[in-house]
């Protein structure tokens, strides 16, 4: 028998837009509007009537193009996350302070001044630099910093700022979007290959990867 149809894998999606499936439902990232969309489209064999609704709302919201596409499209998988259960016990430098200081600056002007679609095209962009430290280490040394900030940083600011003290490391990571459907939930963070970055895996097990910059820099 052959698996039941998905909407999914019909839709030829607009430049920027990157969809996904979780649970009964379709969410589409549209990263120069920097929104998120959802549909509730569960699969089922008899979808006639419904995805035909379904297109046309993703029309008029600009999310695909008015036609469809043969066989489905490439989608980022979602990988089974680790952490780096050690904590970190090399001691914080001045060196590091400073990193961390000149990674804020950088991070919080070009995040006041930027949209998400040019956040993430800076991140694509930026020359890779040359290693010379570890993933894990740096990580590490970024949350006990971040425990000093007299304010809480959300998701998307706080990926891109390690992206920014990763650098002064000589290091990349991939950026990684995530969602959950039923509520909606996003969230991003920063991984080494399956190695999280500063996050954990508790808190990231629930979302599927719906978009993902690889060795992003800033």
């Amino acid at each position: 028998m052959s698996p039941d149809p998905d909407l999914l894998d019909a839709l030829a999606l607009t430049d920027g837009v990157h969809a996904i499936r979780a649970s009964d439902g379709l969410v589409f990232l549209d990263i120069e509007r920097d929104g998120y969309f959802c549909l509730y489209a569960p699969t089922r064999p008899d979808v006639g009537s419904a995805a035909v609704e379904a297109r046309i709302q993703l029309v008029e919201q600009g999310l695909i193009a008015d036609r469809a596409t043969p066989g489905a499209v490439a989608r980022p998988l979602t990988r089974l996350w680790r952490e780096d259960c050690a904590p970190g016990t090399t001691p914080l430098s001045l060196r590091d302070l400073g990193y961390f200081v000149r990674a804020l600056v950088r991070a919080a002007w070009r995040f006041r001044r930027s949209s998400l679609a040019q956040m993430i095209a800076h991140a694509r962009t930026c020359e890779a630099p040359t290693r010379h430290a570890s993933h894990a280490d740096v990580a590490a040394r970024f949350e006990r910093l971040c425990l000093w900030l007299p304010f809480r940083i959300e998701c998307l600011f706080r990926s891109f700022l390690l992206l920014h003290f990763l650098r002064c490391y000589g290091l990349a990571a991939d950026w990684i979007f995530g969602v959950s459907l039923f509520p909606f939930h996003a969230h991003c963070w920063l991984a080494d290959g399956d190695l999280l970055l500063a996050e954990r895996v508790g808190k990231v097990e629930g979302f599927t990867t719906i978009f993902q910059v690889e060795r992003a820099s800033a």
